[in-house]
């Protein structure tokens, strides 16, 4: 409603990167995202993933998987290599979004680790016996790894689906369905997905 509101007003601003939406430039970023999302297999109810410190397209993920109905799963930045395990396992994650890593926590090291099956799969392809509903994974950013996707293609992607998927998958949920499970911090017992 805002962007077809205030369009052309502010909505997130980064002085550090140099980077300005307004609302119509974000909503067009989130639009394109959540039909990027779409064409690699996400729908309505899937689980996905995003391990990443506070970057701009943290926000977009969130934004575009609530446009398709899909749920956003947080990981704690700080978890280690057995922490993810049970993330990925306990959420029945379909797709992860992460970035490089946070402090002396290398996402993509421990990722590779346990999920070694990233290396040899094609993207949005990925069969694992650990983490069987896991088929995607996204790289925040631009830079490219192997098995993994970059922001930069999903949303070229999304560009090239045709809107009448974003405008049908819209059409499939509505305010009172989950859009992000956020996990609590497990002091008296396991970490709980807690849906919102």
């Amino acid at each position: 409603k805002r962007a077809e509101k205030d369009p052309d007003r502010e909505f997130m601003v980064y002085p550090d990167r140099d980077l300005r939406f307004t609302y119509k430039q974000f909503d067009e970023r989130v639009n394109k995202l959540a039909k990027g999302l779409l064409s690699i297999g996400v729908t309505k109810g899937d689980n996905v993933g995003i391990w990443a410190l506070n970057v701009p397209d943290w926000i977009t993920f969130l934004f575009a998987c609530g446009k398709i109905g899909a749920v956003l799963v947080t990981v704690n930045t700080a978890y280690k290599s057995h922490e993810l395990d049970y993330v990925l396992k306990q959420s029945d994650m379909k797709a992860l979004a992460i970035t490089d890593g946070f402090r002396d926590v290398n996402y993509l090291k421990i990722l590779y680790e346990l999920v070694p099956e990233l290396k040899t799969s094609k993207r949005g392809n990925l069969e694992s016996k650990e983490y069987p509903h896991l088929k995607s994974v996204i790289f925040i950013g631009q830079e490219k790894h192997r098995g993994l996707y970059n922001t930069r293609e999903l949303l070229l992607l999304g560009k090239h689906t045709d809107d009448s998927k974003l405008l049908e998958a819209k059409k499939t949920f509505d305010s009172d369905d989950v859009v992000c499970m956020q996990y609590t911090s497990g002091t008296t017992g396991f970490p709980k997905g807690v849906m919102l």
